[in-house]
């Protein structure tokens, strides 16, 4: 019996299959970015492992970005043994006092950023209750679409 990526292989070698890509192509991806600066401030946070001195593995950390989305300027980058919602809301404020404030800011959904996701436990995070009293739009990228808020440093969620 054979197996059926044996028989795929047999039919697009015959021209008998049609290839389409699983994903879509990285080329047909719109380049957006904001207008002006201090337009939208963008933020998402990544994982990495640091190196010991002799090279053993060390602890893990999370670095927390605020990006300019105009400039791409990296108005605020620190590593913490884990991102919260209060990290995430201190980061905001720090970038904010060198900076000042944004229009709108652009992140993921993770529960460091928004609580709407919280499933029914409502509330807000300090950071959404920061931006409504300054003002400031929030925006969110869409559910399970990684790209949007993936410009600068594809960084994993939680």
């Amino acid at each position: 019996m054979l197996s059926r990526a044996t028989i795929n292989r047999i039919l697009v070698r015959a021209g008998q299959v049609t290839p389409a890509p699983a994903k879509r192509p990285k080329s047909s991806y719109i380049r957006f970015q904001a207008e002006q600066p201090n337009e939208t401030w963008q933020s998402d946070f990544t994982h990495h492992r640091l190196t010991r001195p002799d090279g053993r593995p060390g602890s893990d950390v999370e670095i927390i970005t605020w990006l300019d989305d105009h400039s791409r300027y990296a108005l605020h980058i620190s590593a913490h043994p884990r991102i919260t919602a209060v990290i995430a809301h201190t980061t905001f404020l720090q970038a904010a006092q060198l900076h000042g404030y944004p229009a709108s800011t652009l992140t993921d959904n993770g529960m460091v950023y928004t609580a709407r996701f919280a499933g029914g436990r409502g509330g807000r995070t300090a950071l959404e209750t920061e931006l409504r009293q300054q003002n400031i739009m929030q925006k969110n990228s869409r559910p399970n679409h990684p790209t949007t808020c993936g410009k600068p440093n594809g960084s994993s969620k939680r």
